[in-house]
């Protein structure tokens, strides 16, 4: 091996291991900030986050739908915070556009959902 490829193999290992150590350690840390929560809020799409826009030939329920088969996440929007949803995509869709009680695991913006239903009515 000559001097120049040393350089860049141990160059090259040096950027490697501050990559890891930026991006693979932060993600161990907020792996821990989980926490069980109960959100009540609206669900709808990513792309309209509570706000359902009319789009000439659909629904407001149709168009979160819509934007949700091409690539959008199911939100809960509860005081100004959107929650990306994980969990049963059929069962989350019911309530499309509606209120609901989210209970769950709460890791950042991320609820990943153990039940969902109507909130009572003072809520």
């Amino acid at each position: 091996m000559n001097r120049i490829t040393v350089y860049r193999t141990t160059l090259f290992a040096s950027l490697f291991s501050l990559y890891l150590a930026a991006t693979v350690l932060p993600v161990r840390a907020a792996a821990s900030d989980a926490s069980d929560v109960t959100i009540t809020g609206t669900v709808s799409c990513a792309r309209c986050q509570g706000i359902q826009p009319m789009h000439k030939g659909y629904t407001p329920y149709s168009w979160a739908l819509y934007s949700v088969s091409q690539g959008d996440d199911v939100v809960l929007v509860a005081q100004g915070t959107a929650y990306k949803l994980q969990g049963d995509k059929r069962q989350l869709l019911q309530y499309m556009g509606e209120k609901a009680r989210i209970t769950g695991r709460r890791n950042g913006n991320t609820l990943e959902v153990e039940t969902i239903t109507r909130p009572a009515k003072n809520e």
